[in-house]
């Protein structure tokens, strides 16, 4: 029988940052868990401001081989092609982007993190992804940067873990599900409900803590 490889997710917050931390064998978990558990359903952590008006969000890929960049624009185009509302676009150098992504080298204890930051408002501007190419001493395989970054991504549009552990966005992962779900789409859009399906100019925070799947 094939040995089934479980990783783990945790998340940390600090007052003007939520930071999302990917490491593989801690065993914390999400410190705002508020939903039933006998449901399967997704954390909703926040809401995007004025700069998903466009509906466009651009991003940036730094320090990054070029491996490991076509992995990252990958799970960007992969995200594109599920979350038919919404564009990521690849800036050109010119531009601030909204998402930064970047590699570390240190070979630490993260292989995946991100940084969201907010506005006065409590609205999400900007965040940063961080991932890394080896973690514990050990080559992260590209089927793995590809499924980090794409979790990654998850917690960029405003999502939090699922509690069900064949989702992208589990907290326990077991590398065996690196497909985007109905109930990851419909949760996105209830995190930035206003633009989605209020089809809103004003941005509302978004009332939900979690999104219950059908």
């Amino acid at each position: 029988m094939k040995k089934l490889t479980k990783y783990c997710f945790f998340i940390s917050f600090s007052v003007i940052v939520i930071i999302f931390n990917l490491n593989f064998f801690d065993n914390s978990i999400s410190g705002y868990k508020q939903y039933d558990e006998l449901k399967r359903q997704i954390e909703i952590c926040c809401t995007w401001g004025d700069t998903l008006e466009d509906g466009i969000l651009t991003f940036e890929i730094i320090n990054a081989k070029p491996e490991s960049k076509k992995l990252v624009k990958d799970a960007f185009s992969y995200w594109d092609q599920n979350l038919y509302v919404l564009r990521f676009k690849e800036t050109d150098g010119k531009e601030k982007a909204d998402i930064s992504v970047s590699f570390g080298s240190d070979n630490g204890k993260v292989a995946g993190q991100t940084i969201t930051n907010f506005d006065s408002k409590g609205f999400i501007y900007s965040n940063k992804i961080f991932l890394a190419e080896n973690a514990f001493t050990k080559k992260l395989t590209n089927n793995l940067i590809e499924y980090i970054a794409k979790h990654e991504i998850g917690h960029v549009l405003g999502l939090g873990h699922a509690n069900f552990d064949d989702s992208l966005m589990s907290s326990l992962v077991y590398n065996t599900n690196n497909k985007i779900e109905q109930c990851d789409i419909e949760a996105v859009m209830q995190a930035n409900k206003w633009k989605f399906i209020d089809n809103s100019v004003v941005p509302q925070l978004t009332k939900n803590k979690s999104y219950i799947c059908n």
